[in-house]
Parts: C-alpha cells; sequence; structure tokens
C-alpha cells in the first residue's frame, strides 16, 4: 500500500527526545504515529490500538524490547516489528531477528536507514496478508469441494440404498407371499394330490426367488470387492479365443453370428486374466441380451492410435441404448433390462476393474444402430 496514512505506527523508547523525533518524521511522511515511554505501556497500547507497524527501542527499564517483540509476536503474529539498538549490539539484533523482527535499525536512527526499514516492514506486513488470504481462499475451496464431494457421495449412496431395497425386496415379497400360502394349505390338513402339486409349483419359485435375491447379493459382493489385479504380461489373442470358445455355445442358442478379428503382431497387455476375461464375457453376454432375435457380434483386438493401449472392442447389432440411459449405465444398480434379466452390476463391475488397470471402457451407440464397447488395456512395459 502506498497511502501511509493507512499504516499506524507505534514508537517505544525511554528517551523523550528520540520518540518526539520519530513521531515527528513518521507523521511528515503522512504515517499516523502513537508513542509510549516503556514496554509495558507500548504492549497495552498496541493491544488497544492493534497498530501494523512497531518501532522498539530494545534499551528500557523493566520490559525490554526483545520481550516486547516476543510478547506482540505471540499476541499479533501479522505485526511487524522494527527493533532499535546501540552500534555494535550485533548479538541483539540477531536475537531479535530469530524472534521474527522484521529489521533492525542502529542508533543514532537516521533518517533513510528508518524509512528503509519501514519500507521493508510494510512490504513483509502486505506479503503476509497476502498468503493469509490466499490460503483462506484455497482452505473455503477445499472446504466447499468436499462438501460437494460429500453431498454427491451421500446422493449415491442413496440411490444405491434404494436399489438395492427395492432389487431384493421384490423377490422377498414374492417368498413371504408363498410361505404364507403354503402354511395357509398345510392347516387345513393333509395335502391332497391337487395341494402337493401346488406345494411343488409354489417350493419351485421361492427357489427361483431366493436364487435371486443370491444373485444380486454375490454381484453386489464382486461389485464392492476392491481386490488389486494380479497383473502380468498376457496375450490380447489369447483372452479373445478364450472368450470366444466361452461364450459360443450361448451365441449359438441365440442365433448370433460370432466375427473374430485380431489384428497381427499385437504387443502384450499388462493385466489381471482373470478379471479382464471377466470384463470381455460381460460385455458379450449384454450384447446377446440386446438380441433377443439374433444378429451378428463382433469380437475384436487392435493398437489403439496413441500406441499406449490395446483396444479389445465389442460390437452388437442390437436395440442400441438411449441417449438417457448411455450415461447412466455404469452405475451400479442401473439396467435397462426387463425385470429378472440382471441386477445391473455387470457394467459397474467392468468399469471398476477396467479403472485398477490404470485403463478404461468406453461406449459408443445410438437407438436402432447396436452398441459398441471397448476396453483400453495398458500396453506392457518392455
Amino acid at each position: 500500500m502506498s497511502d501511509n496514512s493507512l499504516w499506524t505506527v507505534v514508537v517505544l523508547d525511554d528517551e523523550e527526545d528520540i520518540r518526539d523525533v520519530m513521531a515527528i518524521m513518521l507523521r511528515d511522511s503522512g504515517y499516523c504515529v502513537e508513542v509510549a515511554s516503556d514496554g509495558s505501556s507500548g504492549i497495552a497500547l498496541c493491544r488497544r490500538i492493534q497498530p501494523r507497524i512497531v518501532i522498539t527501542d530494545i534499551r528500557m527499564p523493566g520490559i525490554d524490547g526483545l520481550k516486547v517483540l516476543e510478547t506482540l509476536k505471540k499476541d499479533m503474529p501479522d505485526i511487524e516489528v522494527i527493533v532499535a539498538t546501540a552500534f555494535g549490539e550485533m548479538d541483539v539484533a540477531v536475537r531479535a531477528l530469530q524472534l521474527d523482527a522484521s529489521d533492525f535499525i542502529t542508533k543514532p536512527v537516521s533518517h533513510d536507514a528508518l524509512f528503509m526499514a519501514l519500507k521493508r516492514a510494510k512490504e513483509r506486513w502486505s506479503a503476509r496478508r497476502q498468503i493469509k488470504e490466499y490460503t483462506a481462499m484455497l482452505e473455503r475451496e477445499v472446504v466447499d469441494q468436499a462438501r460437494t464431494l460429500h453431498q454427491d457421495k451421500m446422493m449415491s449412496l442413496g440411490r444405491l440404498a434404494a436399489s438395492v431395497a427395492h432389487e431384493i425386496n421384490n423377490p422377498l415379497s414374492g417368498v413371504l407371499n408363498y410361505v404364507r400360502l403354503m402354511l395357509r394349505i398345510l392347516d387345513r390338513g393333509p395335502l391332497s394330490d391337487e395341494n402337493h402339486e401346488k406345494f411343488i409349483n409354489q417350493l419351485g419359485l421361492v427357489e427361483s426367488e431366493i436364487s435371486r435375491c443370491s444373485q444380486i447379493v454375490s454381484s453386489l459382493l464382486t461389485f464392492s470387492r476392491k481386490s488389486d489385479p494380479a497383473l502380468a504380461r498376457l496375450r490380447a489373442e489369447d483372452l479373445i479365443q478364450r472368450c470366444a470358445l466361452l461364450s459360443r455355445h450361448k451365441l449359438e442358442l441365440s442365433k448370433i453370428e460370432l466375427k473374430v478379428s485380431v489384428v497381427p503382431c499385437l504387443p502384450d497387455v499388462e493385466g489381471d486374466f482373470n478379471q479382464l476375461q471377466q470384463c470381455v464375457i460381460n460385455l458379450i453376454f449384454n450384447a446377446i441380451d440386446a438380441m433377443p432375435g439374433g444378429g451378428t457380434l463382433d469380437l475384436s483386438a487392435e493398437r489403439d492410435s496413441s500406441g499406449v493401449f490395446v483396444k479389445i472392442s465389442v460390437k452388437d447389432t442390437g436395440s442400441g441404448i438411449s441417449e438417457k440411459d448411455l450415461p447412466r449405465i455404469f452405475e451400479p444398480f442401473y439396467t435397462t433390462k426387463k425385470d429378472g434379466y440382471g441386477v445391473g452390476l455387470g457394467l459397474s463391475t467392468v468399469y471398476g476393474i477396467m479403472e485398477r488397470h490404470k485403463g478404461s471402457v468406453e461406449v459408443k451407440s445410438r437407438p436402432g444402430g447396436g452398441a459398441i464397447f471397448t476396453l483400453l488395456i495398458p500396453v506392457a512395459k518392455s
């Protein structure tokens, strides 16, 4: 700040002539000046008016300048203190600087030395204030970001909890109703042939619904398990061929033609074979579900344009994904399938596995135009 009237300076010295001379020089330059004749009254004055700068003599009766400095810095860390020492008292000056004095000047105090020390003190005070304000701003931003992140997490957790409750409550309600019905039938006496057949059917439905609950819980555990992948060098072609072999029978039953394409001489990738296999199989089975009337599935592997990843793509000729659904397909329990056809954790699991592999999963789709899911797997380091 260039306007000296904004700067209040307290002068502490037990010699009246020195106090008066310094006060006159400072007031002539526009500073607001207060004076005190000893350390005790000087500390009390500073606590009352909160000056930005204090100029204190070191040698004073009672509380000396070093004690004044130490006390003021403890009470008001931002205050700047200039100490005045006798010529040759360098050890005292060094001690003052160790106590965070902004500068020292020697007596008799010259005009140039005084105002040079004041200039440095003002720059130091301004720098402290800027750092403090910047730090406060950063802290506010961190708090805001943390609050926003917490709110997002709580909203996601709420959606997840609601989805889990919904997914498990439906089959459990069915189980409860069937059990109550069977108990009422048993209450009537021994089972007739007709009721026996009903029991068999109802027990089958109970088994099916409990199996569905088990599948939901199992899928949720798989999704939440954050085990690190057992990374090793592997060939993308081996992964493709293995997944094609495991899914071929299901593809044939679904009247889907499988086309496999692997670019020659692909570099090895780094990954966990079992986890990556789980990803590809998930994508293949999703593609099968998207083509209930049959179609074509292209399974391919090639190097991406950056050379950092190998791309494994699963392309189908199914119904595609709507613009409304596309941004949410990797969310837990979000599914576009009919009830009873999956619990919406397959793509979430794929996303988590690829993230832990330092890779990614991408999707391109449009309604009626099929979908292409692509896994980007890091190339193994040579």
